[in-house]
Parts: C-alpha cells; structure tokens; sequence
C-alpha cells in the first residue's frame, strides 16, 4: 500500500468541496486545510485494508477506485465503485472499529485524509457538519439496503444490465451507434460487482451482445439500445 504525504498544499476550498464540510466558514476550512493530508496513488494501489487500524475519513479527490469485502474463501464483493469527490472511511472513524473495507484504485488517484481526531473534534464542535454527516449515513445506509436486495432478489443479468445502464447514462460518451462505456473495471470487477463469479458475467454480456443489445470491446462497451437494456431492469 502506497503512503506518500502531502504532494501539493491544501487550500479551503479542497476543504468546502468535501460534503460533510461545505457548510464551514471560509476561515474555519482554511484552518482545517494545514490539517490534511494528500495522498498519491498508481492504478490498481491499496489506499486501506479492511480490518486495518483507521487513519481518518477520506475522499478522492480525483481518479476511480473500488471498494470492497473479501471473504473468507477469497471472494470479493464490491460494495461501490468510487468517483472523484466520494468519501470513505467515516463509520471507522466513529465507532472505533478497523476500516471495514478495502480500497483499491483503478488508475492514477489522488486521496484526500482528515484525520480521524480532527473529524471527531469538527463533529463535537460544528453542529452543521454532525448534521450533514447524518444524512450523508442516511443515504449511505439506503443504498446499502438497495445493494442486498439487488444481490438477493435479482437474476444476474438484472444486475448487469442495471450496472451498464447507469454506467451509460452517468458516464457514457455519445457514438454514432449508441453509448460507450469505458472499460475501466475488469470482468472480475464487474462479477464482484454483481454478486457473481466471471465466467457468469462473460455468459451475460454475450447473451446481451447476441441480442443486439451491446457490442463488447477490448477497452469499451458499447451500448447498443438503451431502451432494451432498461427494460432488462
């Protein structure tokens, strides 16, 4: 696991662009920016270990990266895909327990670090971050519950069709032929994902290429017909 230090100062609005803090004054995120920490990292380099001591609360402040559970036969299970500007880390910081998941990025990534002291000191002090943190483990918790039914109740395809439409829809480029997603995590990535095993997945998206539905590429999928793929939903 990478763990370079600061690589370029901090300012307040690094600070303001983290959720939970974009209600701070502009004088109180510039106090708090000496306070982070930047941290670098290559494709496919572990940002935290589940079940290691907790550092803090991170965001990514750019690049992709996934994070997810392993069990004990090996077996992972990704729980989210993370984009510039996502937060991880906070449940650790609060119940005192190791990082529940690991985080690995998917290419060159910088990760912001609050420490956990400085966190549990704004939360005690600041009644608007305690408060935007509350909503933000609302949402957090729904989509969890989102998560388990979609593994418990939905065919794998359900669940592939679903990741390849949102991926279309949110971070898709137009094509004269349909929508092009890149390829940014592997087929074990995308098995993880959807609770499944490889050659499952392979299984699926072929069935949804003979359909017409998709075209499967080296380094891209290419949404065919957004519409089928919705229906799949």
């Amino acid at each position: 696991m990478h763990t370079a230090g600061v690589t370029r100062p901090l300012s307040e609005d690094h600070v303001l662009q983290i959720p939970h803090l974009s209600g701070l004054s502009r004088a109180d995120a510039q106090h708090l920016a000496g306070q982070l920490l930047l941290l670098s990292f290559g494709p496919r380099e572990l940002v935290v270990i589940e079940g290691q001591d907790c550092r803090g609360m991170y965001q990514l402040l750019s690049g992709r990266a996934r994070l997810y559970r392993t069990a004990p036969d090996g077996r992972e299970q990704i729980m989210r895909l993370l984009q510039a500007a996502d937060t991880f880390g906070e449940v650790a910081v609060f119940d005192a327990g190791p990082m529940p998941a690991t985080v690995e990025t998917l290419e060159a990534s910088e990760v912001i670090l609050l420490p956990s002291d400085v966190f549990r000191r704004l939360v005690d002090t600041q009644a608007g971050v305690a408060h935007d943190l509350l909503k933000h483990f609302a949402r957090r918790l729904r989509s969890f519950t989102e998560l388990v039914e979609q593994v418990s109740l939905q065919t794998v395809q359900q669940r592939v069709a679903r990741y390849l439409y949102f991926a279309a829809r949110e971070e898709g480029k137009p094509a004269p032929n349909g929508v092009v997603i890149e390829r940014v995590i592997t087929l074990q990535d995308l098995a993880s994902l959807v609770g499944s095993v490889r050659e499952v997945v392979s299984r699926t998206l072929h069935t949804l290429e003979v359909e017409g539905i998709v075209e499967v590429r080296r380094r891209e999928i290419v949404v065919l017909d957004m519409g089928a793929l919705r229906s799949l939903l």
